[in-house]
């Protein structure tokens, strides 16, 4: 469903599941381009977004697992030095 708000501000509720709406704010010196484009350009950024999504929360998994793993190490070499020196 696209709604016209204003001359510049369009809000489209798209159907992919991931989105509630989006909000597009036109350039104040463009015409209004159709329906159609602008229905066309929302569903290309609406499929983009959940693979950035899944990316991104795939890299910050591996940043925590790697953490992990260094803290585990240091700690461990941490307890060894003190066990072969005390």
């Amino acid at each position: 469903m696209i709604k016209g708000v204003t001359k510049s501000i369009i809000e489209i509720i798209p159907k992919n599941s991931c989105f509630e709406k989006v909000i597009v704010i036109l350039n104040s010196s463009c015409d209004i381009p159709d329906k159609n484009e602008i229905r066309s350009q929302v569903e290309l950024l609406t499929r983009r977004a959940p693979d950035y999504l899944q990316r991104q929360k795939r890299s910050t998994t591996l940043k925590i697992l790697v953490s992990g793993a260094a803290g585990a190490l240091i700690t461990a070499a941490s307890f060894l030095i003190l066990y072969v020196f005390v």
